[in-house]
């Protein structure tokens, strides 16, 4: 009965108030008719909005047809028109009163404007997809952005044959680098990670089982995985590590305890992810609660979970070593709030043995916040750590214990290591309370190339695109809206300082791209000093001009 009266509540509220409006606008319309200087302003309707008898309205009301894009149009009524020859005596009146009585008539989109709406909304296998998640106002969402590099010769060099397989350089057109948000969904839980999968979840382990998912850590101890080719969808396709019904109710109905470990899920906050590329339907979560699990895709459970390796503390990082060989996928790097970080082999059974470790902060205690490894083709046996007072390591895997070097690098605890995968000394750091990104070349000693403000606030993240035809191309988030990308190669003292790597890499993109049938653009990029390239500024100066 209360919820009954309730809503009759809300009822009257309703009648109240529009009771209240019609009342406003009666005062508003005897006031326009005594003050001649308002009628010019039309205040009775000016909360209105004018029918495009051009464009027509929008059939909202109509079901199944209100998101076609058709549109309500006016017509002459009886679908004839009349001259005024035939008016006879009604003259101007009987026109006015005719188009008074004007029918509307449904009008479906043509097929011009439904093929350029598909083609505006279309990914182009030359697309860069990049992942974000952000929280507004308490509402969580997984952004997608689509990255275009463009098309046609770059500025200071010659179009090439295989430039015109682009629609728009054939005809006549160069296109420029762009990235915009395709589309977003909106999240059960508050994200704290993301990652990429080719993997479709529940499917066949088989080279043929291909997707396009992204996997989020979330606050609770759960991995939502979403299928991003459904621009639509309102719920993850699989949740791992989800309660059952009965143990959810059991949890409810407890002391409100802190759970321990469990074998099969996380019980605290997943904090790092890393899919597996050699073995597609293996990924691999760090969590709060002092575990590493290798989830099985195929079935979408625990294959293995792997507690320990960091004393019983957080283990806040994590990242599989290579994807070329089997044993490339069965070693996984892990960081955690211990000041250790591990290398493990997840093929040896026993926990004691399967590790090595490496420490941090000396005699002092660091907590580990990131790590990656130092790729750049061959084999891979360095990698980098970051921790909580801002300090960068760096370590030989062949060397159990002390680090090469160390790096006071920012005042803050670093949030974000990124290793170009094609060049292997190109470091960029970030941290919580840094509004830069450093820049850096490492090697037997590290130096700073450059310091850069990208204007996306505290540094939260950043990642080098993994494709070498965007081998220079670094995307960053931070505490303020929108991800900025940043062409390196674009920045002088960086083109400087990797002179020879940039040759290299542009040699290895051209041959890359004719093996291809295609064209490259990187290996004709930066012959004129053009500044720095940075795509997301645009887009904010805008919005603060409206």
């Amino acid at each position: 009965m209360a919820r009954i009266n309730e809503m009759a509540n809300l009822h009257l509220d309703s009648e109240h108030k529009k009771d209240t409006g019609k009342v406003n606008s009666d005062k508003l319309k005897d006031t326009a008719e005594v003050d001649e200087d308002l009628k010019e302003y039309d205040f009775e309707h000016y909360d209105e909005e004018p029918d495009n008898v051009f464009l027509g309205e929008t059939a909202d009301m109509f079901p199944g047809i209100s998101n076609t894009g058709a549109k309500l149009v006016r017509g002459k009524k009886g679908g004839e028109e009349k001259r005024n020859g035939d008016e006879g005596e009604e003259g101007e009146e009987g026109e006015n009163e005719e188009n008074e009585e004007q029918d509307k008539y449904l009008e479906l989109p043509s097929k011009e404007e439904e093929l350029e709406e598909k083609q505006e909304f279309q990914v182009y296998p030359t697309d860069n997809q990049i992942l974000a998640t952000r929280t507004d106002d308490g509402v969580s969402y997984l952004d997608v952005y689509i990255y275009d590099d463009g098309a046609g010769a770059p500025a200071g060099s010659k179009e090439e044959e295989e430039d015109k397989q682009d629609p728009d350089v054939a005809r006549g057109m160069v296109r420029g680098s762009s990235m915009y948000i395709h589309h977003d969904l909106m999240l059960p839980n508050f994200p704290l990670c993301v990652e990429w999968m080719s993997f479709r979840p529940l499917g066949e382990v088989a080279a043929s089982n291909t997707g396009n998912f992204a996997a989020v850590g979330t606050m609770d101890p759960t991995i939502e995985i979403w299928n991003l080719d459904c621009v639509d969808k309102a719920f993850p396709d699989v949740i791992l590590g989800e309660l059952k019904e009965d143990e959810l109710e059991r949890q409810q109905e407890g002391s409100g305890e802190p759970e321990g470990v469990q074998p099969d899920r996380h019980t605290a906050a997943v904090l790092s992810l890393s899919h597996n590329q050699v073995f597609r339907n293996v990924l691999a979560s760090s969590s709060a609660d002092g575990t590493v699990k290798l989830w099985d895709l195929g079935t979408c459970g625990v294959a293995r979970s792997i507690g320990g390796l960091h004393h019983g503390k957080e283990v806040s990082a994590v990242q599989w070593y290579g994807t070329e060989s089997e044993q490339d996928g069965s070693v996984v790097l892990t960081g955690g709030y211990d000041s250790f970080c591990a290398v493990s082999d997840v093929r040896i059974d026993d926990a004691s043995s399967m590790s090595k470790l490496y420490k941090t902060g000396g005699s002092g205690s660091e907590d580990v916040e990131a790590v990656c490894w130092k790729r750049a083709g061959g084999a891979c046996t360095h990698f980098y750590a970051g921790t909580d007072k801002g300090n960068v390591y760096m370590f030989d895997i062949r060397k159990e214990g002390s680090p090469i070097w160390s790096l006071h690098a920012h005042d803050s605890g670093i949030t974000s290591l990124a290793c170009n995968p094609h060049v292997g000394e190109m470091l960029v750091t970030g941290a919580m309370g840094d509004r830069h990104v450093k820049l850096w070349k490492t090697g037997l000693k590290p130096s700073m190339v450059t310091s850069r403000d990208l204007g996306c606030g505290n540094v939260l993240s950043a990642s080098f695109a993994p494709d070498i035809e965007v081998a220079g191309d670094l995307v960053v988030g931070g505490s303020s809206p929108g991800l900025k990308m940043w062409d390196c190669f674009s920045n002088r003292y960086v083109r400087k300082s990797f002179r020879e790597d940039l040759k290299a890499v542009q040699a290895a993109a051209r041959t890359e791209a004719r093996a291809a049938g295609r064209s490259s653009r990187l290996a004709r990029k930066y012959a004129n000093d053009e500044g720095d390239v940075v795509l997301g500024e645009e887009e904010e100066e805008e919005e603060e001009e409206e």
